[in-house]
């Protein structure tokens, strides 16, 4: 590659008024590093891209337990919805792996159905490529035996949620580091989310999955509630800031 952009520079000077001979290494090697870092952050968009649409994928085949590896094995994995608040390297395991694997699964599979998709992404990778930053809207239908209600009811109706993601690149490529959920509104199928209440939600976790905190926030819509910019896109920056 360097050869190439070195080759490409000195045949444009050769067709200029003095047709020096090239000998601009130090800019050939500087413009080849900035070209690897494009691409590398290039390549690193499509990674995160992949990664969560396998976690949808994965998610809507109620193989909730495969989704657990597709995190960082990291102290400060965070993971933060509508079903609590999780912190820790066991983060993923108790809120994908019991909660939705064991406790929120029924045990007979048999019509239903979570379909969540990715819309509308904005993607961005730090300058230095170790982490990334995502949102996406997430449109979505889902139909379950609410056996968490009285009779068992199996009820079809949507679910759109957003999502607000930080990855970051370890050893084995790209995990999800924190994972946001910013439910937008669950509407029984036959009503309109303006229409009357939400389908009933299963409640909080107890036991191994018991979340470490309650949800932070509330973004459901409500007829009462104004639009808020949350979660808000992520702008270009140059590397992982704490703050």
């Amino acid at each position: 590659m360097r050869r190439c952009l070195q080759a490409a520079r000195c045949s444009v000077r050769a067709w200029g008024p003095t047709q020096t001979p090239c000998t601009d290494h130090g800019a050939d090697q500087m413009n080849t590093q900035s070209l690897e870092t494009r691409i590398e952050r290039l390549e690193a968009a499509v990674e995160v891209q992949n990664l969560m649409s396998r976690y949808q994928y994965l998610h809507s085949a109620f193989r909730n337990a495969e989704i657990v590896q597709l995190f960082a094995e990291r102290e400060d994995v965070t993971i933060d919805g509508p079903f609590g608040r999780y912190f820790g390297i066991d983060a993923a395991q108790r809120c994908f792996g019991i909660l939705f694997e064991e406790d929120l699964a029924p045990r007979d599979l048999r019509g239903e159905i979570v379909e969540h998709t990715l819309t509308t992404p904005i993607i961005e990778v730090a300058g230095d490529a170790r982490t990334a930053k995502a949102v996406w809207n997430s449109p979505g239908q889902e139909a379950h035996k609410f056996f968490w209600v009285e009779g068992s009811p199996r009820i079809a109706f949507w679910y759109w949620c957003k999502y607000s993601v930080d990855f970051i690149k370890t050893d084995d490529g790209w995990r999800i580091w924190h994972l946001n959920v910013y439910p937008t509104f669950a509407a029984d199928y036959y009503r309109s989310w303006a229409d009357g209440a939400p389908p009933p939600e299963p409640p909080l976790a107890a036991g191994k999955a018991k979340y470490d905190e309650p949800p932070s926030v509330d973004t459901r819509y409500d007829i009462n509630r104004a639009p808020q910019l949350i979660p808000a896109p992520p702008a270009p920056y140059d590397t992982w800031n704490a703050d």
